[in-house]
């Protein structure tokens, strides 16, 4: 029986991983993450010639806007939120991958002397975390200094604006008759 040219077998064994590597992005890809980041995420920003840009020239804000624009964050979002359901540790996780892959810092952080991302104001996590339990809102966003908050009705305002009208006290308060309306174990009436 005659041998095999090494070209053929190399050629052979380089078809036979693409198109593993192939099956396995199509099974997995939705699933399947670098560095925290999902595979279609990272498909949608390599096909950005803007976010390529600012990536490889280290332009962190412009990455920053860039991303923004092309919607990353919030995609990046939806797929942690079945695993990460607190809003605050949520966006808190994502700003940290951001941090981890790109070095961007975002105005609602610093960064701890571990390298980890610690939110500057306190008062807000709690407000937001009572509120979003609430109901009162849905999600969050940061810009320009100032956090926004979004209502069921996808309304957004800044956050001190709404907390004006729904104070911690008034939040818990809520969360109390939000609860009792649920009998434990049932559905509501």
């Amino acid at each position: 029986m005659a041998k095999r040219p090494k070209r053929l077998t190399f050629l052979s064994w380089g078809i036979g991983l693409v198109v593993v590597a192939s099956a396995t992005a199509l099974l997995w890809g939705p699933s399947l993450t670098i560095r925290g980041v999902p595979v279609p995420i990272i498909l949608t920003f390599l096909q950005d010639e803007q976010a390529r840009e600012a990536y490889f020239s280290d332009n962190k804000q412009g990455l920053h806007n860039r991303l923004q624009e092309l919607n990353i964050e919030t995609e990046i979002k939806a797929f942690y939120r079945p695993q990460i359901p607190d809003e605050i540790q949520l966006d808190q996780h994502i700003h940290q991958i951001f941090y981890d892959t790109t070095g961007y810092v975002g105005k609602a952080y610093r960064v701890s002397a571990d390298g980890i991302l610690v939110l500057i104001d306190h008062q807000y996590e709690q407000w937001y975390s009572l509120a979003h339990r609430a109901g009162v809102v849905v999600d969050s966003q940061y810009a320009n200094g100032t956090h926004y908050v979004v209502s069921p009705e996808g309304i957004v305002a800044p956050y001190q604006q709404v907390a004006k009208s729904f104070p911690i006290p008034m939040l818990k308060q809520l969360i109390k008759l939000k609860s009792e309306q649920v009998p434990p174990g049932g559905n509501a009436l």
